[in-house]
């Protein structure tokens, strides 16, 4: 191997440390993303009332909402009616633009391996998102998406923010839902 190899290979490996311990680290959402979360919430809530799964989006540049959207799966029979990419659509069409690299966005949930490869490709600035998602999370808990070194783009990731409010949320909703069948099955 040659030096000149192995001096890129040190610097990829620096670089992947850095944007992995900055993941790590949570840094502090501002008041804005707290505002933005908030509202992803009430949208999250209305989507629960029109029985979808509540997850909340909405992206923004500054203290601009460009976009704001909620899961709507069952409504369009659509299976890519993720709020991520429901939020991505009217913000490329709102900008005229399908790069959006001043804007962030706040959901709920922590985006899964189709909402994060379209966070990156639309290159979005930041992401700041609520409760984990052990089971399809691509920006923390299985994968890191965003962060990946060997793509073209990363996202600035800040996650937890008012987790506990997102988890419940989404615990209270499939708690519900499996109440709901247990009762049409005893029927």
């Amino acid at each position: 191997m040659s030096r000149v190899t192995r001096i890129g290979e040190v610097r990829k490996r620096i670089r992947t440390r850095r944007l992995h311990n900055q993941r790590r680290a949570y840094p502090h959402a501002t008041a804005i993303d707290i505002a933005m979360m908030k509202l992803a919430l009430r949208l999250a809530s209305e989507a629960a009332r029109r029985a979808e799964v509540p997850v909340g989006a909405v992206i923004y540049r500054g203290s601009e909402i460009i976009a704001k959207a909620a899961n709507n799966r069952e409504a369009t029979k659509d299976p890519t009616g993720h709020a991520e990419l429901v939020a991505l659509r009217a913000a490329g069409k709102k900008l005229d633009a399908w790069r959006l690299r001043e804007c962030s966005m706040a959901v709920t949930l922590e985006p899964c391996p189709m909402c994060a490869g379209a966070l990156v490709n639309a290159r979005l600035s930041r992401l700041i998102y609520g409760a984990s998602d052990p089971k399809a999370g691509a920006c923390h808990s299985l994968y890191d998406i965003p962060a990946d070194t060997r793509l073209n783009h990363r996202v600035e990731m800040i996650g937890g923010v008012l987790k506990e409010q997102c988890a419940a949320q989404l615990q209270g909703f499939f708690r519900e839902l499996r109440k709901q069948k247990a009762t049409k099955t005893a029927d």
